[in-house]
C-alpha cells in the first residue's frame, strides 16, 4: 500500500489541475507457459496409458500424479482439482491423434487433456553400493543402498479445446530416474536393479512435476496507468485499482461513464478497459477501449491496446 499512500498524500497538491491525472501501477501478470500454450483459467485432466508392465505402470501412475500436482500448484493454489485417469494400452493406437484426444476430452469433460504415453525405458545401470549411515540398528539385508540410473523418454500429448489451432500439441521429455535399492552388498546387479525398479514411484513423481514445469504459466512484469480526477468517486476507484480490487473499481467507473463530459467519460471507459484486461476479459477490454477512443482519444489508449492485442494473439 505504500504507493497508494504516497498517491493520496500528493493528490491534494495536484488537484488544482482541471485535466485528468494518472498514476502508474507495476503489475505481474500470467503469461504463456514455456510450451507456448496459454492454459490460464482452464480446467485440466491428466490421462496416462497403462501398458500392463508393472514397472511402467508404477512409473506412469506416479509421474501423472506428480504432473497433476504441479499444475494444481501453478494454477489452483495447490487445491486438488485435477482428475488423473488411466487408459489401457491398445496395440497400434495413435495417442497423438486428434480423434483420440478429443474422445478422451469428451469423456472427462475438461477444457484441456494431457495424455502421457507409456515411458520408454533404457538400460538401468546400478551405481556403487554405499554404506547406510544410521544411529540405530538396521536389517542385515539393508546395510547398503545402491542408486540405479534408469534413462527414459516419455511422450505427452495435449489437446486444448479452447485453442484456436484446434490441434494436438506433442512433447517429449527425456531424463533419468534414480530409484534406490537396499541390499546386503552381496546381491547380483540384476537383483539390485529389480529392487530399485520396484521403488521407481517416488522419483517418477518428482519427474512428473518437472515435466509439468513447461506447462505452468510464466510471469510478465507490466506497467499500466490508472486515470483519475478530483472527486471522491474517482479517488475511491483509483484506490481500489491500486489494491487490485478491479471488479469493485469497475463498478465505480461504470457509474462515472454517465457523465456528459466526453473527456471524463473517455477516461472512465479507458479505466474499465484496463480493469477488464487485468481480469482476462480481453474482448470486453477492446469494446471499452473502442468507446474511449470514439468519445475522446487519450494517449494512454495506444499502449493498452497493444497489450490487449498481444494477449488476444496468444490465445
Amino acid at each position: 500500500m505504500k504507493r497508494l499512500l504516497f498517491f493520496l498524500a500528493v493528490a491534494p497538491f495536484m488537484l488544482a489541475a482541471c485535466g485528468p491525472l494518472s498514476f502508474t501501477m507495476d503489475v505481474e501478470l500470467r503469461d504463456t507457459s514455456r510450451s507456448g500454450l496459454d492454459l490460464a483459467k482452464k480446467t485440466f485432466s491428466v490421462v496416462y496409458v497403462d501398458n500392463g508392465n508393472n514397472v511402467d505402470s508404477i512409473f506412469a501412475a506416479s509421474a501423472a500424479d506428480g504432473f497433476a500436482q504441479k499444475l494444481e500448484s501453478g494454477y489452483f493454489s495447490g487445491e486438488r482439482v485435477i482428475g488423473v485417469y488411466t487408459l489401457d494400452s491398445i496395440p497400434g493406437a495413435d495417442y497423438s491423434a486428434k480423434d483420440t484426444l478429443l474422445n478422451i476430452l469428451m469423456d472427462v469433460g475438461t477444457d484441456v487433456v494431457f495424455l502421457m504415453e507409456p515411458p520408454k525405458r533404457g538400460i538401468a545401470v546400478p551405481g556403487q553400493p554405499q554404506k547406510v549411515k544410521t544411529g540405530g540398528r538396521i536389517a542385515a539385508d539393508s546395510t547398503y543402498l545402491v542408486e540405479v540410473t534408469v534413462p527414459f523418454s516419455i511422450g505427452i500429448n495435449v489437446y486444448d479445446s479452447m485453442n484456436p489451432a484446434d490441434s494436438v500439441f506433442s512433447f517429449t521429455g527425456r531424463s533419468s530416474a534414480k530409484p534406490v535399492a537396499y541390499t546386503d552388498g552381496q546381491e547380483s546387479s540384476e537383483t539390485v536393479v529389480s529392487k530399485a525398479l520396484e521403488a521407481i514411484g517416488e522419483p517418477a513423481e518428482v519427474i512428473g512435476a518437472r515435466l509439468a514445469d513447461s506447462f505452468v504459466s510464466t510471469w510478465k512484469n507490466e506497467s499500466h496507468q490508472v486515470i483519475y480526477y478530483d472527486g471522491d468517486s474517482w479517488l475511491e476507484a483509483a484506490a481500489k485499482a491500486d489494491d487490485y480490487r478491479w471488479k469493485e473499481a469497475i463498478d465505480i467507473w461504470m457509474e462515472l461513464v454517465g457523465t456528459g463530459n466526453l473527456q471524463k467519460r473517455s477516461c472512465a471507459e479507458y479505466n474499465i478497459s484496463l480493469g477488464c484486461y487485468m481480469l482476462g476479459q480481453y474482448d470486453l477490454a477492446v469494446e471499452w477501449l473502442d468507446r474511449s477512443d470514439a468519445d475522446y482519444p487519450i494517449y494512454q489508449s495506444r499502449s493498452l491496446r497493444q497489450k490487449i492485442e498481444a494477449r488476444m494473439g496468444s490465445k
